[in-house]
C-alpha cells in the first residue's frame, strides 16, 4: 500500500511542478512584453511631443507673418475694395436686384446685422445667468 500512496503522491508532486513551472514561464513572457509596451509607449510621448513642439513651431505667428511679407503682396483691405449694394448685384449678374436696389433702399443687411447683435447679446446674457446658477448652487 505504501508504494502505490508514494507513486501517487510523486505524480501529483511532478504535476504541482510542471503547473508552477509554466506560471513561472507565462508571467515571464507577460512581463517581458509589458517591457516592451512601455518601451513603445514612451518612444511614442517622445514622439508626440516632438511633433507638438513643431506644430508650435510652424504655427508660430511671427513667423508666419514674415513669410507672408516675403512670399505675399498682402495689404489690409481699404475702403475702396468694398462693393456697395448696386455693385454686388452687376458683379454677380442680378441686374434687376441692382435696379430695385437703387429705387429702394434694403433693409436686409441691416436687419441681419441688428438680429446678430441682438441674438449675441441674448447669448451673453443666457451664459452669464447659466453662470449665476451654477454659482449659487
Amino acid at each position: 500500500m505504501i508504494r502505490i500512496s508514494t507513486i501517487f503522491l510523486c505524480i501529483i508532486l511532478a504535476a504541482a511542478a510542471f503547473g508552477r513551472y509554466r506560471a513561472e514561464v507565462s508571467v515571464r513572457e507577460l512581463r517581458e512584453e509589458i517591457d516592451r509596451i512601455e518601451t513603445s509607449q514612451v518612444e511614442e510621448i517622445r514622439s508626440i511631443q516632438m511633433l507638438r513642439a513643431e506644430i508650435a513651431y510652424l504655427e508660430n505667428p511671427e513667423r508666419l507673418a514674415r513669410i507672408a511679407d516675403t512670399k505675399t503682396d498682402l495689404r489690409p483691405s481699404t475702403g475702396d475694395q468694398l462693393m456697395g449694394v448696386r455693385e454686388f448685384a452687376l458683379a454677380f449678374g442680378l441686374e434687376d436686384a441692382g435696379e430695385d436696389a437703387g429705387s429702394e433702399p434694403d433693409n436686409t443687411i441691416l436687419n441681419a446685422m441688428a438680429m446678430a447683435q441682438l441674438t449675441g447679446s441674448q447669448l451673453t446674457a443666457s451664459q452669464s445667468a447659466g453662470t449665476e446658477q451654477v454659482n449659487s448652487r
